[in-house]
């Protein structure tokens, strides 16, 4: 399957390279690097979902601290 798809990849492995070195050669290099638009458009997606979901349940989420120093174990 790789041979078969070599050069066909969405991406320049060049410039991929180049793209990990600048990042890595950063004063602070990301944690996550998207490499490509196809990268980058899934990942804006995923956030988007990410934060509406987030929004629709943060009420429950914060619901679940300790009202007061009492009523911990």
């Amino acid at each position: 399957m790789v041979r078969r798809n070599d050069g066909r990849q969405l991406g320049d492995p060049a410039k991929a390279a180049d793209a990990i070195r600048a990042a890595l050669d950063a004063p602070h290099p990301p944690l996550h690097l998207a490499l490509g638009a196809d990268a980058v458009d899934a990942i804006r997606a995923h956030t988007t979902d990410l934060t509406a979901e987030l929004d629709a349940w943060e009420h429950l989420a914060r619901d679940t601290a300790f009202t007061n120093e009492e009523e911990k174990p």
